[in-house]
């Protein structure tokens, strides 16, 4: 999310080159001119961009995830929200390096879940299984460069 705040400076500063480095213009601060205004707008971008990954990081690391008898419960302060395991008709494991990267929980009617980055998540997993009705748990294997 941190990283995320910086794209929009990719489109920037493109844009700033090209109205910078226009011929047709014969003043001498030109160049200059828009090599200001752009990286103006592009530092409130960037500032604003940051400032919500900033928040939502925040408001992530406060998120309670606990298993009970056939249900999955998020709480977020005021905020709760229940998944039932019962609707569950598959389970997808996707592995790195040995550990388990997320879980996605597929549920009838073409809805998923995806669990990522969790403390414990082997032992989600496995508390997963248990209370849940899924016919079929997948693996996938995926590769760190």
């Amino acid at each position: 999310m941190r990283r995320g705040a910086f794209l929009p400076v990719l489109l920037v500063v493109p844009l700033a080159l090209m109205f910078g480095l226009d011929k047709s213009k014969s003043q001498p601060m030109h160049l200059l001119m828009t090599f200001v205004i752009a990286s103006g707008i592009a530092a409130v971008i960037v500032s604003i961009g940051w400032y919500g990954a900033k928040r939502r990081i925040a408001e992530f690391s406060h998120i309670i995830l606990t298993v009970t008898e056939n249900r999955l419960v998020w709480s977020t302060g005021a905020r709760r929200t229940e998944l039932n395991l019962d609707d569950v008709t598959m389970i997808d494991v996707q592995e790195t390096r040995g550990s388990i990267r997320s879980i996605i929980l597929r549920r009838s009617g073409s809805t998923n879940t995806t669990l990522e980055g969790y403390e414990r998540m082997d032992d989600l997993l496995e508390r997963i299984c248990d209370v849940s009705s899924a016919a079929m748990t997948r693996s996938s294997r995926w590769f760190d460069l």
